[in-house]
């Protein structure tokens, strides 16, 4: 095993460290049925973004600072883009915001880390049994 690979208790960490990241970055709890419900639009390469909530209503708007170097209708056109766009994902019944989606990759990982980790810890081992076999010349 090469000094810069980690072995598999680093490895568990790593997995560890980004399922923390996951769960810090994913929305705070709620209501299924209102996240299942939550629409986001967005314009200008994602500059815009207007989130509606479960009720329809808007809830934010977010503008990316560098569109303030824009003139007021060209903000105005992008603004009515976003919003646009959360009220077509709303009557389309399209994906909801990915926030569901962060729980479910935290879900996997937390699997990978289950099931991967004790396999590579023993894999890395055999490597490590037959390394010291091979150093002594074969032997079993």
């Amino acid at each position: 095993m090469s000094v810069n690979e980690p072995t598999s208790g680093e490895f568990a960490r790593m997995l560890d460290a980004t399922v923390g990241a996951l769960r810090a970055a994913g929305a705070a709890p709620e209501d299924e049925e209102a996240a299942r419900l939550r629409r986001v639009g967005e314009s200008a390469e994602g500059q815009v973004r207007a989130e509606f909530g479960a009720d329809g209503r808007l809830e934010s708007l977010t503008l990316d600072p560098r569109m303030m170097r824009l003139g007021a209708a060209e903000v105005c056109d992008h603004v009515i883009a976003a919003v646009n766009a959360a009220i077509d994902s709303m009557r389309g019944g399209g994906p909801a915001v990915a926030s569901g989606d962060l729980s479910q990759l935290t879900e996997q990982l937390e699997q990978v880390r289950d099931t991967a980790v004790p396999r590579l810890g023993a894999f890395l081992q055999a490597l490590t049994d037959a390394q010291e076999r091979m150093a002594r010349g074969g032997s079993r």
